[in-house]
């Protein structure tokens, strides 16, 4: 019998308008070694700079217009500020990604759940 690998998306995203340092592709490679370590297939990735209002997130954007078609199951992040800083955002997101049954992990934080970003 054969074991099906879940999907996974890797979302990256720093806070400077540029990547001059690599940290984007440093935190794919993290990512990516991450989910080879869980078991999973990648299926998808995207990235952002700077920004935190939905607009300004075309990366984010794409992972939920993806997400259904690919089949995503899991979404990697490096930690829980690579979605919002808000925490009422952060939450929102979370529960809304849950109803569409992904699970969220981060290599630092374990996997995310709605209730860990409590105000």
């Amino acid at each position: 019998m054969e074991h099906r690998k879940k999907k996974a998306w890797i979302y990256t995203h720093i806070d400077a308008p540029e990547d001059s340092h690599g940290a984007l592709k440093k935190q794919f490679g993290q990512l990516n070694t991450y989910g080879e370590q869980l078991g999973l297939e990648i299926a998808g990735c995207s990235s952002d700079m700077g920004g935190e209002k939905e607009s300004e997130r075309p990366g984010l954007r794409l992972f939920l217009e993806e997400k259904d078609s690919r089949g995503i199951e899991v979404l990697l992040i490096l930690d829980s500020s690579r979605l919002y800083r808000d925490r009422k955002q952060c939450r929102e997101f979370l529960l809304q990604v849950a109803k569409s049954g992904i699970q969220v992990y981060s290599p630092l934080e374990g996997m995310l759940s709605a209730s860990r970003c409590q105000e």
